[in-house]
Order: C-alpha cells, then sequence, then structure tokens
C-alpha cells in the first residue's frame, strides 16, 4: 500500500470554499470565470435579436465559468458565479440591454438551472475534497502506525537478542573465569623466580597482562549479562558529569584530546549514580578513543522541561551509516579491538533508569544520554543546593 510521506491539503483538495475572499489569490483563482462571464455578456448584449441560434449558444456558454467556479471555490464559488451570471443575464433577458428573443418561461428557467448547477457541483467538489482530506488524515495515521510497529518488532528482536547475549556471556564468562583465575595465579607465582633482567621475566609479564585483560573482558560480559537495575536516588547530573570529565583528562595511558566541559548549574535527577557514571565514562572513553591526541571532547548538559541531557562529541570521523543501523549492537565495534560490550550495556542501563541513548548524525562523534528530571519541592531544594 501506498502511503503518502506528509499530508499537505493543498495537495489533496481540489478546491477550497474558504478561497473566495477578496486579495490576490482571489483575482489569480477565478480571473478566467470573471473573464468568461464578461465575454459571454458581452456576445449576448451586441447579438441582434432575430439571430435566435446564437443568443440560445450564449446562454449554455454561460454553465462553463459556473462549473470551473465550482470546481476552483466550492459551493460558494459555484453559488456567486451562478448569481453573477444571473444579474447580468436578466437585463438582457427582460430588454434593457439588447434582447434575448428566447421564451420567456425559456429563460427564466435557464436562471434557475445556473443557480442548481452551480450549488450541485460545488457540493459534489466539497465532498470530494471532504473524502480526500479524510483519507491523507488516514493515510498519515496508517503510516505513522506501520512506522512503529516497524520500531516495536526491531526492539523485540533487539531484545531477545540481548537476552540471548546475555545468557551466553554469563555462562562462557563462568566457565572461564575458574582457570583463568588458576593461570594468573601461576603466572604471579612464576614471575616472582625470575629477576626482572632474565628473558623468561617478560614472557610472565606479557602472560600477566594478558590473563588480567582477559579478565577485563569477562568483568565486561557479567555486566552486560547481569540485567538487574539498581536502585535510583536523586543525585546532580553535572557533578557527574565533571567528576567523568576530570577522570577522563587523567588516564595514565591512551590518547589525550582536550576535555571540554559545559555544564555550570546543578541539575537534578532521578537515576542510579553508578550506573549513570559508568553510561558516562562508556561515552567518554569511546570518544576519547575517536578523538585521539589532539582532538576535542566537549560534554554539554542540555535541560528541558522534563529530562537532562548530556551530549558528548568528539572531533573523530563521526557515524557512518552501518555504525548508526548497529548502535547498541553486542560485539559490534568499529574500534580495533574494541567487543561493543560497553554501548551496549550502557544502552541497557540506560533504558533501565527510564533514560534515553542515541547516536546523532553530524560533524564528529554525537551521543546523547538523558534522564527524568527529579521533582523539586520548594522544601527541599535550598537544602538541597545548601548541600
Amino acid at each position: 500500500m501506498s502511503v503518502p510521506p506528509e499530508y499537505r491539503p493543498e495537495d489533496t483538495v481540489i478546491a477550497s470554499s474558504d478561497n473566495t475572499a477578496s486579495g490576490p489569490s482571489f483575482w489569480v483563482r477565478y480571473r478566467l470565470v470573471i473573464g468568461l462571464v464578461l465575454l459571454v455578456s458581452f456576445l449576448h448584449y451586441n447579438t441582434a435579436v432575430h439571430i435566435h441560434a446564437l443568443h440560445g449558444i450564449y446562454r449554455r456558454l454561460y454553465y462553463f465559468p459556473i462549473i470551473i467556479a465550482a470546481f476552483r471555490g466550492g459551493r460558494r464559488a459555484g453559488l456567486l458565479s451562478s448569481l453573477l451570471v444571473a444579474a447580468l443575464y436578466i437585463p438582457h433577458s427582460l430588454g434593457w440591454i439588447g434582447f434575448d428573443p428566447a421564451p420567456g418561461i425559456e429563460k427564466f428557467l435557464e436562471m434557475g438551472l445556473y443557480l442548481a448547477m452551480g450549488v450541485l457541483t460545488g457540493t459534489l467538489v466539497d465532498r470530494i475534497n471532504t473524502s480526500r482530506r479524510e483519507l491523507a488524515i488516514t493515510a498519515r495515521d496508517l503510516r505513522k502506525a506501520l512506522d512503529e510497529k516497524s520500531r516495536m518488532e526491531a526492539e523485540l528482536v533487539r531484545t531477545a537478542r540481548l537476552a540471548a547475549v546475555g545468557r551466553l556471556s554469563a555462562g562462557l564468562a563462568h566457565e572461564i573465569r575458574n582457570p583463568l583465575a588458576s593461570i594468573q595465579g601461576s603466572a604471579e607465582v612464576l614471575g616472582d623466580e625470575f629477576p626482572a633482567d632474565h628473558p623468561k621475566a617478560g614472557l610472565t609479564r606479557i602472560l600477566l597482562q594478558e590473563s588480567r585483560r582477559l579478565n577485563d573482558v569477562l568483568t565486561r560480559f557479567l555486566a552486560f549479562a547481569r540485567n538487574e537495575p539498581g536502585e535510583t536516588a536523586v543525585f546532580d547530573f553535572a557533578a557527574e558529569i565533571r567528576a567523568v570529565a576530570h577522570l577522563l583528562d587523567h588516564r595514565p595511558d591512551g590518547p589525550h584530546p582536550v576535555i571540554r566541559i559545559e555544564a555550570p548549574a546543578p541539575v537534578r535527577v532521578r537515576g542510579n549514580p553508578e550506573q549513570t557514571r559508568q553510561i558516562l565514562l562508556n561515552l567518554g572513553l569511546n570518544a576519547v578513543q575517536a578523538a585521539d591526541t589532539g582532538g576535542e571532547v566537549t560534554l554539554t548538559v542540555d535541560v528541558t522541561d522534563r529530562s537532562a541531557r548530556c551530549e558528548v562529541r568528539d572531533s573523530g570521523p563521526g557515524f557512518d551509516p552501518d555504525a548508526l543501523e548497529n548502535f547498541g549492537t553486542p560485539f559490534y565495534s568499529t574500534r580495533p579491538g574494541g567487543t561493543g560490550l560497553g554501548l551496549a550495556t550502557s544502552l541497557r542501563l540506560a533504558e533501565d533508569m527510564g533514560g534515553r541513548l542515541e547516536a546523532r548524525t553530524g560533524p564528529g562523534g554525537r551521543i546523547s544520554f538523558s534522564l527524568p528530571l527529579a521533582p523539586r519541592p520548594e522544601s527541599e531544594e535550598t537544602a538541597w543546593l545548601a548541600s
């Protein structure tokens, strides 16, 4: 089924009866009607009385401007144009200006038909316009419903996939972590038996580093698999952002871009402070990796009526269409060595707290994280700000 992308009345309506008001648009719409009425009246007035056939033709020609006016302005325009035609034809039919030799009853019936034609045609046009407007609104609502259905289906598929990955991650992590602890402990014992300059000391250091890295990966697996929302509380969103920015600015290793903060005032939100810091840290670390040394990472707070949003921007290459489509998908990462679990975990944590995590297109990378604002009773506001 083809659904129009946007409903616009001017695309679906033959004519609108509200356009008969005076003004430039009126003359543009009805100048042909007025011109035809005046032309036919001029021919009527200046045709000899004895040429009966021409007068009969002219009477029928009046129907054309009436029909055109009805199509352009609906019933109101059809009625007004028929009244105009009758007003111009009456002096001629009565012999005040020229004379139409047709029988009187025929001439008065003709004027009645003018009125009937204008009203009938205009009424039909108005009904067509109403039906088209209703169809356009129905099509628009149908498209919204289809879009919502597609969104919900995609969300159900993503949820089922995340649940399956979570169960798999928990099982794998449990099976691997126990022998990994034995390997790491053995490597520590072996490392103590060799001096720092011994060739095997370097091998034991590599073994320890890689086992710790693998343990960190398993920790992320377990964090992703654990689907237990934490307790919510009211806290200062801006303070958490400043704390994360401080951590990013004092990392001992990795790239060191310029960190900028635009969060001057306290912002009360409701959520889990620890999970919020974890989300912000994941987003910040991704931005630092994308911006690299010499780049720039900016954390901005924007407060609306119902929520507070932190936007993390970096000067990196930004999101390509494939990355946007797979945003938050486990094990999808554009960074070499990345697991994709950081954003997947952050997305789930944000949803658990009633917030949102969205990637945005634009120059550089842009991810926004929003949380609902906490109510601020007047009795608590002064004490909270003072603390």
